[in-house]
């Protein structure tokens, strides 16, 4: 965590910083006086406010999953129905800025540091309750509620698959065509579980 008033804009830089140096050079060979020669900031400086590189490490993912939510919020103020709000929910994780080469770049990364990291992994499980959460919550009006869970399941597989998979330049999932085949599958399996066909 950084320490209370370091400035909000010098922080974004930092953190921008960081996801460039660790697209550019890889999280392990990534250090803070790289971070701090890209972001022209004092590598003493990053020390001071954040810590250490594991630290600042987690503030990135915190600030990627604040963006993944920010999206969210966003999408979901057009949504009225809970099939619609599921879609919203489902859209923002595929949004242009997700599949930026660094941001790609980076989260993978974050995600093969995780079982290192103790409180990244902590914000990083936080994140994803709710996100199973908000998923429960569409699927309670559609499907039977003992399908719930295998439901959330499925769309959170899905989910990850499909943003894995458009995140691969040479896959033939794209950034393009991940949403609707998103969209197909979640009102195939909506309509299979209402009907109790999955998921037994």
């Amino acid at each position: 965590m950084p320490k209370v008033g370091m400035q909000p804009i010098r922080q974004k830089q930092i953190i921008a910083a960081a996801i460039e140096t660790i697209h550019e050079f890889g999280i392990e060979q990534s250090s803070i006086r790289q971070i701090g020669m890209k972001a022209g900031i004092s590598p003493s400086l990053i020390t001071h406010y954040f810590g250490s590189r594991d630290a600042l490490y987690t503030v990135v993912l915190r600030h990627l999953n604040r963006e993944l939510s920010r999206a969210t919020v966003e999408r979901l103020r057009g949504a009225g129905t809970p099939m619609e709000r599921l879609l919203a929910i489902a859209s923002a994780q595929f949004e242009p800025a997700q599949f930026q080469p660094a941001v790609a770049t980076t989260w993978f990364a974050l995600w093969a540091s995780l079982a290192g990291n103790p409180e990244m992994m902590r914000f990083q499980s936080i994140y994803e309750r709710r996100l199973a959460s908000n998923i429960a919550h569409c699927l309670r009006s559609l499907i039977p509620a003992d399908r719930i869970e295998f439901g959330v399941n499925c769309l959170l597989a899905m989910i990850d698959g499909l943003w894995v998979k458009a995140a691969q330049p040479t896959s033939r999932i794209t950034t393009e065509n991940a949403f609707p085949i998103f969209k197909d599958y979640v009102l195939q399996l909506v309509a299979q579980l209402s009907r109790g066909q999955v998921g037994q």
